[in-house]
């Protein structure tokens, strides 16, 4: 009798549990995270709120306000158009997803800040996931990459809209994924500055293009993709002030990046590495100061 009232106990708890997620929650600068995250009770941070909110939901912000970090493990939507929404997080990654190979995530409105005393170490790190997005967003103050891609298993799609990365130490964007994990970031009227690399393309078997989007002022290349197996490509966009503007392979590699209607300007030199650059007609190549001025260089091929 003892262990069938206990079976009972646990199950009236599951479904209390389970009914007392929303399926949209809010989050306050005023918050607290005993509330239940309703509109009127708002809670305080989106780690308060990811766990009263089902999957799929969407956590809305309130007002302005520092949310923390979050850790998300599921389907769900962080938004906070129309107000100052940030995940302040010095010391730590800011937003890391690690949900279910099928989950959906979107990033909309958020200030993704590592700035104080200790930096913040990633901005976004995907390690699971079926797909991310992160448009509208600010990603800043990281001695890391701003968005990253570090999954071992499955294929995540990421895209990238309407985003500015800004002062990250180490890549601006990521793909480091390992098989059998792939990953595919396509970026669109975004800017990157201020990495040493603004996007790179490490791991194998791995893809990246950045269309209508701006990828300057990078220590390194502004659009590098590393081994033989992965690739790349730009459109419309402006690649100005690196040190490289495309960098096709490193060590001996041998990958293909597409470029066609882009501006590649200002930089130390136009195009690098031991690949394949295919560039159209329809591009500008002019005005980088180092021995490589175009798009062909040895190992790349201009069309």
């Amino acid at each position: 009798m003892k262990k069938v009232t206990l079976i009972f106990i646990l199950l009236v708890a599951i479904a209390t549990f389970a009914n007392a997620q929303a399926t949209r929650t809010w989050v306050s600068g005023v918050g607290d995270d005993v509330n239940p995250c309703s509109r009127t009770a708002p809670c305080k941070t989106f780690a308060g709120a990811i766990s009263k909110t089902a999957s799929p939901g969407i956590i809305n912000c309130l007002d302005p306000g520092g949310f923390g970090a979050v850790t998300i493990t599921k389907s769900i939507t962080i938004d906070c158009t129309g107000t100052m929404g940030s995940a302040l997080s010095s010391g730590v990654q800011g937003v890391v997803v690690n949900a279910l190979t099928t989950d959906k995530i979107v990033l909309r409105g958020i200030d993704i800040n590592g700035a104080g005393t200790t930096l913040g170490t990633n901005g976004v790190s995907i390690s699971q996931a079926g797909s991310v997005t992160i448009d509208h967003c600010n990603i800043a103050n990281y001695s890391n990459a701003g968005v990253r891609t570090v999954n071992t298993s499955n294929a995540i799609n990421v895209f990238i809209t309407n985003t500015n990365i800004v002062n990250v130490n180490t890549q601006g964007v990521q793909a480091n994924s390992v098989a059998p994990g792939t990953s595919s970031i396509f970026i669109d009227n975004s800017r990157i500055t201020g990495a040493i690399n603004g996007v790179d393309v490490a791991g194998s078997s791995n893809y990246a293009s950045a269309s209508n989007s701006v990828i300057e002022k990078n220590t390194g290349a502004g659009f590098q993709v590393e081994q033989t197996s992965s690739s790349g490509a730009l459109e419309s966009s402006t690649i100005i002030g690196n040190a490289t503007g495309v960098q096709a392979g490193v060590a001996a590699n041998t990958p293909t990046i597409r470029i066609s209607r882009c501006i590649i300007t200002q930089n130390t030199n136009a195009v690098g590495g031991s690949g394949t650059t295919k560039c159209f007609g329809n591009n500008v190549v002019d005005g980088n100061t180092g021995a490589s001025n175009s798009c062909s260089s040895t190992g790349n091929a201009q069309q």
